[in-house]
């Protein structure tokens, strides 16, 4: 519904909002009540987003903050999200747990490169701990299959042997667990041609 005052444009809002706003087609409103209405009319556009923004995919409170904020204001921002959260449609735990199985299952990473992406996601140190413990990852599994699939072609000239390394070493593997990894795919690798 668009809401007009004194002829001129000011917002839209859902039917639901307009009629349990106390409002009706014609009254008049004086400007602190404009004001108030206003405030509560971003408020719940502002809560829309977040729950539009939450059906998409997961996120953590600060992302989803920062999302918010951008558009809305922080005020409205911190509302929208303190009752996606209330309601159980945010869960920075949830948020974490699923990250690190993404990440660990499609991305090949590391618990260290789990735990720094986390952390630059928003999700605080100590939620990022727990989902990390909650989490068995074979980090010498994840890297040779790693060369054995996606790096494998790369893996036969000194250039490529370079560009691998560092992708593993941006995946939060530790250079002596590369060195290592490398150096069993070659020895194997020999082992092979004879």
């Amino acid at each position: 519904m668009h809401i007009s005052v004194d002829g001129e444009y000011r917002f839209t809002v859902d039917a639901d909002f307009w009629f349990l706003s106390g409002y009706a087609g014609g009254d008049e409103i004086d400007e602190d009540g404009l004001a108030e209405l206003e405030t509560r009319i971003k408020a719940r556009r502002c809560f829309n987003r977040a729950l539009s923004i939450l059906a998409r995919r997961e996120h953590c409170e600060k992302e989803l903050f920062n999302k918010l904020a951008r558009a809305d204001g922080a005020e409205a921002a911190a509302d929208a999200v303190q009752r996606v959260k209330q309601l159980g449609y945010l869960d920075d735990g949830r948020y974490a747990a699923l990250l690190v199985g993404e990440l660990s299952a499609r991305k090949g990473m590391s618990k260290r490169g789990i735990f720094q992406e986390l952390l630059r996601r928003g999700v605080d140190r100590e939620t990022a701990e727990e989902a990390l413990a909650d989490t068995e990852l074979d980090e010498c599994d994840t890297i040779n299959m790693l060369l054995n699939g996606k790096y494998r072609s790369r893996l036969q000239e000194e250039k490529g042997r370079r560009q691998v390394m560092n992708a593993l070493l941006r995946l939060g593997y530790s250079y002596s667990q590369v060195r290592s990894a490398l150096s069993e795919y070659e020895t194997e690798s020999d082992e092979e041609a004879y």
